[in-house]
């Protein structure tokens, strides 16, 4: 009896433990589910225009898979060499926060899986149209399907995602560096700084490889303010009257003696943010508290 009471007892355990396995394995699953999701959601991140992504802050991005939403096609702009503005119309406003991005479907893989890329937004909130804009490139999933759209057809995406945004108030200055198509979530996130009544001092550091490579002159020159002070800058051979040559590190750098409790924003390519950000800490800036990234990468 003993032995059956033991052998119950280790019946009762084992039974106990395998249970308490695949209730740790189900919850392992889902968890795996659960990042697994994020990964591509994340890996979509860092194979589109930009990666909001070898950002951290990307690295945490929840799925928002039930957020769908249909757009028309308006309009299709060429802004400079290679790079083309979408517009699309929505049938009710977007809410979102400048600096957010949006994920598309632009086709499937040999597996029958959705290929994902996504797209910072390039306009403001809450109207009824919504701007992206995308540096195009020979051989590019994302930019093969958006070459072929036409005016009048319907998109439908994922969004608005992403926590690469403004932070809720700023105790002192605000520095933006961006390089190449990385300025395209930084307009709409002007405006916004720009609208607040915070006093701080706001500068925009912009570079590019060529002339070629700039767009939005107008509307840059339509945020003029007291506060805010733009420099672009040309890293290529030529160096138009004016431009700065030379590429953004450096100059960035040379701010920070003079600049107030600043929070900086970098976006744009993740070879530039890493030395920027390499060598902002170096400056004595507090990597957490006072940088914020967003890396883009070519599709």
């Amino acid at each position: 009896m003993h032995w059956v009471l033991t052998d119950g007892s280790r019946l009762r355990r084992g039974i106990e433990r395998r249970q308490a396995h695949r209730c740790w394995c189900g919850r392992s699953r889902t968890r795996f589910a659960r990042w697994e999701e994020a990964q591509r959601a994340n890996q979509a991140r860092c194979d589109g225009p930009r990666d909001s992504t070898p950002v951290s802050h990307a690295r945490t991005l929840a799925p928002v898979s039930g957020n769908v939403h249909e757009a028309t096609v308006l309009a299709i702009t060429p802004l400079a060499r290679g790079v083309v503005e979408w517009r699309f119309s929505l049938p009710a406003p977007l809410h979102f926060q400048p600096g957010q991005f949006i994920s598309v479907r632009v086709g499937d893989d040999s597996d029958g899986n959705a290929i994902l890329r996504s797209y910072s937004i390039a306009s403001s909130p809450d109207r009824s149209e919504i701007a992206i804009i995308l540096k195009l490139v020979e051989g590019g999933v994302g930019s093969a399907w958006f070459s072929a759209l036409a005016i009048g057809e319907r998109v439908r995406f994922t969004g608005p995602m992403g926590f690469f945004v403004l932070e809720l108030s700023h105790p002192g200055d605000l520095v933006f560096a961006a390089t190449g198509v990385g300025i395209t979530p930084v307009l709409p996130m002007l405006e916004a700084a720009l609208a607040r009544t915070e006093t701080g001092r706001i500068y925009l550091l912009w570079g590019n490889r060529d002339e070629a490579d700039f767009f939005w002159r107008r509307e840059l020159a339509e945020l003029a303010h007291p506060r805010l002070q733009i420099r672009t800058f040309v890293s290529g051979r030529e160096n138009p009257a004016q431009r700065e040559a030379g590429r953004i590190v450096q100059p960035l750098l040379t701010l920070v003696p003079v600049l107030q409790r600043p929070t900086f924003y970098l976006v744009g390519n993740g070879a530039m943010i890493k030395d920027a950000k390499t060598s902002l800490v170096a400056a004595g800036m507090d990597r957490r508290r006072q940088i914020r990234v967003e890396a883009f990468f070519d599709s």
